[in-house]
């Protein structure tokens, strides 16, 4: 077991997951404390609430891959990483693109799905990470906006 801990340091998902949790922490800290007034029921605090909550599981999630051993596959080479990042970045512009034209809930779908198949080396493979997971994500946001907090958000021709 001492063998796992002390590897773990050494392991660059390791502080991934701790600079995730301190964002978590933080912002959690910065509702309770801070600007925000959180009343009862559901408010403006809630979308960032649920965020910062979120952020912490994930934190965590990348700490248990890394005890166990699951993390920091070497990356293929420069030019595939560079690669990555310029299509992030067109993804990311071609999102505001879409938005206007086919409304932000297919929009947000469309940009998880192609980053999701941009960051998974098989993602025919994984195909209820790639798809499966970024529609749930798209569902899960539509409900939190639109049917609990009363948000309209942008449509398009499509939804």
């Amino acid at each position: 077991m001492k063998n796992i801990f002390s590897t773990a340091f050494t392991r660059l998902d390791f502080f991934t997951g701790l600079v995730t949790i301190i964002i978590g922490v933080v912002g959690l800290l910065d509702i309770t404390y801070g600007n925000w007034r959180p009343g009862p029921g559901l408010g403006p605090h809630a979308f960032p609430q649920l965020a910062y909550i979120t952020l912490i599981i994930a934190g965590l999630a990348i700490w248990i891959d890394v005890l166990r051993g699951k993390s920091d596959d070497p990356p293929e080479n420069l030019r595939a990483i560079l690669l990555t990042g310029v299509g992030l970045v067109a993804i990311g512009m071609g999102m505001f693109w879409l938005i206007g034209k086919l409304g932000l809930i297919v929009s947000v779908a469309a940009t998880l799905i192609g980053a999701s198949f941009l960051l998974t080396r098989h993602p025919f493979q994984h195909w209820p990470s790639t798809i499966v997971v970024p529609i749930i994500a798209t569902a899960v946001i539509w409900v939190l906006f639109v049917q609990l907090i009363n948000i309209p958000l942008p449509r398009g021709l499509l939804f």
